[in-house]
Formats: C-alpha cells, structure tokens, sequence
C-alpha cells in the first residue's frame, strides 16, 4: 500500500496545477481512439514469447478530466493459454507551456483505475481471473508539434487472481514504460512503445517483460 500511496499522489499533481496559469496551445488531445500490434514480449518466469493487440481510448470531460479504457489480448507462444488484460479509468491532466518553440511544452496527467486480469486455458481448460486497481502517471513532452515523448509508471493490485480450482496468488507491482507519437496530421500519429512490468503472478512469479507496441491514433 505505501507504493499504492506513492502513485496516487503523483496521479493526483494536476491537482495543483489547475489554479495555475498555463498556455493550452500546443497540449496534446485527450480525445482519441488507438489500435495496437504487439509482435512481441516475453514471460518472465518462462522461455515463452507472446504477440497480441491492444484497444486504447480516451474521452475529454473537461480541460483538464478525462476517462480512458484499454484492453490487451495476449497469445502465449508453445502454449494454449491467452492473457486479457482491462482497464476503466478516470485522470486529471495539465499542460506547461515552458516558452519553446509553438506547440511544444509539457503535459502530465494522473490516472486511477479499476483492472482485471484473465488467463484462460492456464491448465488444460481452467482460467483464473483478477480485478483490482491500479494508479498511474506520466508526462506526454511535445519536443515538436509532431513529436510525443511518454514516459509512464504505474501501480496495478490485481487482488486474488483465481477460479476453476487454480490460483495465481493476489499478483501486484509496477508497470512502466516509454511511447513516442509522431504525428502526421493533427488529427493522425504513429506510436511505438516499450513495456515492462513486475507483477509476480502465480509460484514463478510471473511478468510480462520487454513488450513492444506500434500502433496508429486519431485524435477526435
């Protein structure tokens, strides 16, 4: 909990900003719908590589509120199990115009969400599956009107992952990575991301680790 604690209140900076005066000229959207290929991951704990997709969204509430949803679908090589990771969530965000070039400065944003996490056909037929909650921040750098930098961190406690007579424990950690945006149009942009994690699931504790997204948003 004092990890949990830790990301909640960093999720909870714009907080503090929004009495602030702030340029939005050049502040990244938060209205967009994105897809993503995950040609490649690996599972911690195993010799096994995953692929998959990814749906992400996000709708702008206010200036500076927003809602967003994700949701992964994972293959596991050499094995029948697949992995769907969810998510449902609420943030805050601000921009920090720091007297660049236009349409560049800093955004950052706070997010708490709820979670679940299902592994299907994990033994023979049996799935487990979780929910739980998980916090996250970020910055979203407009180096270049048409470049995005977004380093991220997060905590994720997916409670007891269990059903059908197995259990993978209550698996909780850190995910962190880092996405570049190159924008095309104002509306369109190609994404490239790195993944890590450190949940800890299951005896061989288990983490998703080194994944690689590319992905193409709209921004609405």
């Amino acid at each position: 909990m004092n990890k949990a604690a830790i990301l909640i209140s960093a999720s909870l900076l714009p907080f503090a900003a929004l009495a602030a005066p702030n340029d939005p000229t050049g502040a990244p959207g938060y209205t967009y719908l994105q897809g993503d290929y995950i040609p490649n991951g690996s599972v911690d704990g195993t010799k096994n590589d995953y692929d998959g997709f990814g749906l992400e969204g996000s709708a702008a509430i206010t200036d500076h509120v927003f809602v967003n949803g994700r949701y992964d679908r994972l293959d596991i090589d050499n094995s029948g199990t697949d992995v769907n990771r969810g998510s449902i969530g609420v943030g805050l965000n601000d921009f920090y115009d720091y007297g660049g070039a236009d349409g560049t400065g800093v955004g950052y944003y706070g997010t708490v969400s709820y979670e679940r996490l299902g592994l299907r056909n994990v033994r023979g037929s049996d799935d487990a599956t979780g929910t739980g909650f998980g916090v996250d921040t970020g910055l979203r750098w407009m180096v270049d009107p048409s470049v995005e930098i977004n380093p991220h961190v997060g905590y994720v406690d997916y409670g007891s992952v269990s059903g059908d007579g197995v259990s993978y424990g209550s698996p909780d950690g850190w995910r962190y990575g880092v996405r570049t945006l190159g924008y095309l149009t104002d509306n369109v942009a190609l994404s490239a991301e790195y993944m890590k994690t450190d949940y800890d699931i299951g005896n061989q504790n288990l983490d998703f680790d080194n994944e690689i997204r590319v992905g193409a948003r709209y921004t609405f």
